[in-house]
């Protein structure tokens, strides 16, 4: 994956485009785009250790704190058709006091094609109580270890 253009995301994720998943004008229906990104972020959350291997639960760090989507955005630069093999990759871009900016793309596994890109917003919440709070100093030096590089103070 070397000249891939997800070889800059720490976390990516296979997967086959199936049939069902192409509408009416024989591309990939635009909402599947964020249920691909939905996958990888919830492998990167996995293994920085925002939310269990499982994704469910209350439980999802000590102290009950887990992650909740405050925004996202996705831009479509290349329709995508059946038969495809794709990556969606995942990484992040900056950590806030309660928040973590994440970059997405989704390219194809062997053409290398960019067909997709985007991004969200995640707030590290309480699920207890429903409030925002600062993300745990173990998930920033989790996410600063991943990524290779420091995200400030």
């Amino acid at each position: 994956m070397s000249h891939s253009p997800l070889k800059d995301y720490p976390i990516v994720v296979p997967f086959t485009l199936h049939w069902s998943e192409m509408d009416a004008f024989g591309h990939a229906n635009n909402a599947r785009t964020f249920t691909w990104f939905e996958s990888s972020r919830i492998a990167y959350f996995a293994r920085v250790g925002l939310t269990g291997p499982s994704g469910a639960g209350e439980d999802r760090t000590p102290g009950g704190i887990g992650p909740i989507l405050a925004a996202t955005n996705a831009e479509y630069l290349r329709p995508v058709v059946f038969p495809a093999r794709l990556l969606a990759g995942t990484r992040v871009s900056r950590i806030g006091t309660s928040s973590i900016t994440i970059e997405h793309a989704v390219a194809g596994e062997e053409d290398g094609i960019l067909y997709t890109r985007g991004g969200c917003i995640i707030v590290t919440l309480k699920y207890g109580t429903h409030e925002k709070v600062p993300v745990p100093a173990h998930i920033r030096a989790s996410i600063e270890a991943l990524e290779g590089r420091s995200f400030g103070p």
